[in-house]
């Protein structure tokens, strides 16, 4: 069976052992650079969705209250009119504030429910969850 050694081509030459010390430590100061580079960039991927999840957070917790301020808005709103209509003052504005209020309830409720399935599908089940720290 022929040596790998023979097989050298043209201008090729076999390293000496301090050329290849010198060889083994590049690669392996290269893989530990690269290795570096990659948690950097895990680290950084890893900041941008918190970021991202954090601010959409913030865009659902908005809607959410200015949905229920508007439920009741409207809902108090038509109860005035129809009280003004109807004169039934003040009974129609107190029904209708409670309905509107009621409706912005379960609109706060099916939403935080929609973001929650949101953030679940997205960080897969991992969040609000202990992560044991350096003392454990």
């Amino acid at each position: 069976m022929p040596n790998a050694a023979d097989r050298r081509g043209p201008g090729e030459r076999q390293l000496s052992p301090e050329e290849a010390a010198r060889f083994q430590g590049r690669v392996s100061e290269l893989g530990d650079r690269l290795g570096r580079i990659k948690a950097q960039r895990d680290a950084e991927a890893h900041a941008d969705l918190d970021a991202e999840m954090r601010g959409r957070g913030m865009a659902h917790g908005m809607r959410m209250a200015a949905e229920m301020v508007a439920a009741v808005m409207v809902g108090g709103g038509i109860g005035w009119g129809l009280d003004w209509w109807l004169g039934s003052k003040p009974w129609l504005f107190l029904l209708f504030f409670l309905l509107g209020f009621v409706a912005g309830v379960l609109n706060v409720m099916r939403g935080y429910e929609r973001m929650q399935s949101e953030f679940m599908a997205r960080t897969g089940g991992r969040i609000g969850h202990s992560v044991p720290d350096d003392e454990d």
